[in-house]
């Protein structure tokens, strides 16, 4: 389970303690095993800066009233309606949680100046890790699934990796997908998205980055193939307009879908802070968002507009929550999911993308002592 609490507005969820919940009794070649993801990838304690950045706010924050003036200033309303709005849901949010005593981390000078280095280091080794040998784009299609009830550790192409039950995927670029026989309930895409930054990233680390896609080769997948007719579809969006436009008034219609909801990612750290102002003079915002389209057969609920979920991010690039628990309203029983452009695995979910089982290693997970 990875909601911690919820109110009209959201939810708060925590990756880490679903990985935890999931990962129990995982069947592995050395016996029976918990684990979870390794805390590391979830030491977010300050917002993310530059550390010459962390340095001078370290430098500055000599006394408890600078520190104030500087969250006071993080506090500060934005002039952007939607900013307001979702900045008003964290608020909300924020009090649930720490009413049952989650976010209660007092940021020290110490956590400033270590600027997220744990986690960061952690990253960094897992990718220079991944160096060693092939990666995954180079073995071309292949596919795999967990057919029993508990997690399993298994080998694939020399690493391990842990698999979740009953869950399967295929390691391709959706250009050779042949799946139309099958149908799924909801389709969820994390697509590629054109973006400077994680073009400098990819050239800096291969392993950081991907082929990313214009909006015209997302539009053109054949979701419709894959789609049952009373389907409901979830886009992991940037805040860019050119993208959600292009979502609303392109991919949609093409898919023969009805825009229905777009909900709100919060990224926070340990204590809730945002992972950068929301008043941020740059553009940079706090939060990422999904945007549903649904068939107009559809019989089940549709999800409602502006809903928004809370959660501490993982460090690794492009590792989304998970929206299993969140999203059980909205989806029939025996639900058959899909995602495209996938980096990890859900339980019961097939997932599809040139890097699926990347965020599966078994490297990025710590074994649990036995309660």
């Amino acid at each position: 389970m990875s909601i911690l609490c919820s109110n009209e507005k959201g939810w708060v969820i925590s990756h880490y303690d679903y990985s935890k919940n999931l990962y129990r009794n995982v069947h592995s070649p050395t016996g029976n095993i918990d684990l979870a993801y390794n805390k590391s990838l979830f030491k977010i304690t300050t917002p993310f800066m530059r550390d010459q950045e962390a340095e001078k706010l370290a430098a500055f924050l000599s006394s408890d009233s600078s520190l104030k003036k500087v969250r006071k200033r993080r506090c500060q309303t934005a002039n952007d309606t939607e900013v307001q709005l979702v900045q008003k849901v964290h608020e909300s949010l924020l009090k649930e949680a720490r009413n049952i005593s989650n976010f209660q981390l007092s940021v020290t000078h110490f956590d400033i100046l270590e600027n997220n280095a744990t986690a960061r280091n952690f990253v960094n080794e897992f990718y220079e890790s991944q160096r060693e040998g092939k990666n995954l784009k180079e073995y071309g299609l292949f596919k795999g699934t967990n057919v029993i009830s508990i997690p399993q550790v298994v080998e694939i192409n020399n690493r391990l990796y842990v698999m979740p039950p009953y869950s399967s995927f295929i390691c391709c670029n959706l250009n050779d997908l042949n799946e139309n026989d099958k149908k799924f309930d909801f389709i969820l895409l994390d697509p590629p998205w054109w973006n400077k930054h994680v073009r400098r990233k990819k050239m800096n680390n291969c392993c950081k980055g991907y082929e990313m896609m214009r909006d015209d080769d997302i539009a053109n997948i054949p979701i419709s193939s894959y789609l049952q007719d009373t389907g409901l579809v979830g886009i992991w969006c940037t805040n860019g307009s050119s993208h959600i436009k292009a979502i609303k008034q392109s991919y949609f219609p093409q898919w023969g879908l009805e825009y229905v909801a777009t909900w709100f990612w919060i990224k926070v750290t340990d204590s809730g802070e945002p992972v950068c102002s929301f008043t941020n003079s740059n553009g940079k915002r706090p939060y990422e968002r999904i945007i549903f389209g649904a068939s107009q057969k559809r019989r089940f609920q549709n999800p409602e507009e502006f809903k928004c979920f809370l959660s501490v991010p993982s460090a690794l690039h492009s590792h989304k929550p998970p929206l299993v628990d969140i999203l059980k309203d909205y989806l029939p029983e025996n639900v058959k999911c899909l995602e495209l452009f996938a980096r990890y695995l859900l339980p019961g979910w097939t997932s599809v993308g040139n890097e699926v089982i990347l965020l599966q290693s078994l490297s990025l997970f710590e074994q649990l002592e036995v309660e």
